[in-house]
């Protein structure tokens, strides 16, 4: 099985905040907080073998150097962004359960 590269791209939407949560106080630092928490949980699971995990703090970076993601926000979803192989997968919260499910149907493709 190839690695599965998962990327989760922090940010401050255009309404303030950094995810869609409905709080006001929501941060790139918060969103960093829940990746990490993903990211202990996904590699107990899986191992370092299987997986490659980044956070990408885009606050000091042109949005454009990320096309993939800077569609998915001109389409209006909000960050944290997660990108998996390449293509963006979840916006708006990080989900350790929806990343599983989508490792699991990389894992086992129909």
């Amino acid at each position: 099985m190839n690695v599965i590269k998962i990327e989760v791209y922090g940010g401050i939407n255009a309404g303030g905040g950094g995810c869609s949560c409905g709080c006001s106080s929501c941060t790139p630092a918060d969103a960093k907080a829940e990746y990490e928490a993903m990211k202990k949980t996904l590699l107990d699971q899986y191992g370092e073998e299987k997986l490659s995990l980044e956070f990408i703090d885009t606050g000091d970076v042109k949005l454009a150097d990320y096309p993939e993601v800077e569609k998915v926000i001109q389409a209006g979803y909000s960050f944290p962004i997660t990108v998996v192989n390449g293509s963006p997968r979840l916006a708006g919260a990080i989900s350790p359960d929806s990343v599983v499910e989508i490792i699991t149907d990389l894992q086992n493709p129909e």
